[in-house]
């Protein structure tokens, strides 16, 4: 399994709303929601807590349809989703180098507390720190830069640039000052050890998975799979050591995604539906 963080109600519950949420309009009820998080062990008390504290960071909206209280996606989480799936279920594979991109910012003193978030958000989308307000990613990264900067609004402070290493240094060098490969290289092994043996569990079963099991291990392991490609930023391969422990994870977890997402999506709506049928039938009893 997944390390306790990793599968925190609140980055299940993130899932739950964007692997399956969106398909169905985006609004799930109080009783769905705490029904699919037991599914995937997340007590009730835990399930509320997490929903009540995305509510007041503007992330879920708590919504009524008709008698039935439920959460709704805001219209920022629901861009932040759209922009996320390629990154998150993108097979992404090392690419040829292509250049990079670089983000370059000056921002005032008396904005710190912005300038420190422009800094968390390009970390998070995969963005290293070169020197001071000069940032570096992959060319591929470039439309996540622009991304990131317009949700701040900080498009007067920034300037984006395509560019080549050129010199002192040969660019694999810079590379592994740049970024962590060991530690990106470290979270994929975790992933493959936690989820491997689900695999061999599934390939060898003689009877395809019940879609309530099927909800429940994908789920943790998209959950676990979801800050990979952003901590990865898809290097190119000529920067990786040969062997790779990304292409590893990346083939489980596509295995697991092909064999098990279908069921997963057709659990939660059978969930839904289910509470949908017993919230109509109380209203005519």
């Amino acid at each position: 399994m997944a390390s306790p963080r990793d599968l925190r109600p609140q980055s299940l519950i993130i899932s739950i709303f964007g692997a399956y949420g969106r398909s169905i309009g985006g609004w799930l009820s109080v009783s769905s929601l705490i029904s699919l998080l037991n599914d995937v062990g997340v007590d009730d008390p835990a399930v509320r807590s997490a929903l009540s504290r995305f509510k007041r960071r503007g992330i879920l909206l708590s919504e009524k349809h008709g008698a039935v209280a439920g959460y709704a996606l805001s219209e920022s989480t629901w861009r932040t989703f759209d922009v996320g799936d390629a990154r998150v279920l993108q097979r992404r594979t090392p690419p040829q180098n292509a250049g990079w991109v670089l983000a370059a910012f000056s921002i005032p003193e008396s904005k710190r507390d912005v300038r420190y978030r422009l800094r968390s958000r390009l970390a998070k989308v995969g963005f290293a720190q070169v020197v001071g307000g000069l940032w570096v990613a992959p060319k591929a990264l470039e439309a996540d830069a622009l991304y990131v900067v317009e949700a701040l609004g900080l498009q007067e402070h920034v300037d984006i640039f395509n560019a080549e290493h050129m010199a002192f240094r040969t660019t694999a060098g810079a590379v592994n000052q740049w970024w962590d490969l060991p530690a990106i290289a470290r979270e994929y092994e975790s992933f493959t050890k936690d989820f491997k043996s689900l695999r061999v569990t599934y390939d060898r079963a003689k009877k395809p998975p019940t879609p309530a099991s099927a909800f429940a291990d994908y789920t943790r392991a998209l959950t676990a799979w979801r800050p990979l490609p952003y901590n990865d930023p898809g290097l190119p391969r000529d920067y990786l050591p040969k062997v790779w422990p990304g292409d590893q994870a990346t083939e489980l977890f596509y295995a697991l995604h092909d064999q098990l997402a279908h069921l997963a999506q057709q659990h939660v709506v059978d969930v839904v539906d289910g509470f949908s049928d017993e919230s109509a039938n109380s209203k005519t009893s």
